[in-house]
């Protein structure tokens, strides 16, 4: 019975390209673990950014019923530049520290970082 299960050409097959099929399993597992990895970072990041986007949209109305000479459309347009500023590390708080993000020393270190990675 083994004489002919090991003259099968399945096996040789299999035994021809065994390092094929040992990567296309690599290449299986790893993918189902990226889609392990998502469903778990969805389940657990998607509540708490729903209860963050519901807590916004009602601050958002306060704060435009409070302030009635302001549009919403002007406070989006705030809005939208102050985190167009605070994408490249600029804050709009007072009380946020005045240390620049590209002074000479910031830059000489982002500068040889891209190099040494590249």
């Amino acid at each position: 019975m083994l004489q002919s299960l090991a003259g099968s050409s399945c096996v040789r097959l299999v035994e021809r390209h065994r390092s094929a099929w040992c990567f296309g399993f690599l290449v299986l597992g790893y993918l189902l673990y990226l889609v392990f990895g998502a469903v778990v970072f969805s389940s657990v990041e998607l509540p708490y950014e729903d209860l963050l986007r519901q807590e916004l949209r009602k601050l958002k109305r306060r704060f435009l019923e409070e302030h009635e000479c302001l549009s919403e459309q002007q406070l989006e347009q705030f809005l939208g530049r102050v985190l167009e500023a605070s994408n490249y590390g600029v804050s709009v708080l007072s009380n946020a520290s005045g240390n620049w993000n590209w002074d000479f020393t910031s830059a000489l270190f982002f500068a040889s970082t891209v190099l040494s990675t590249t």
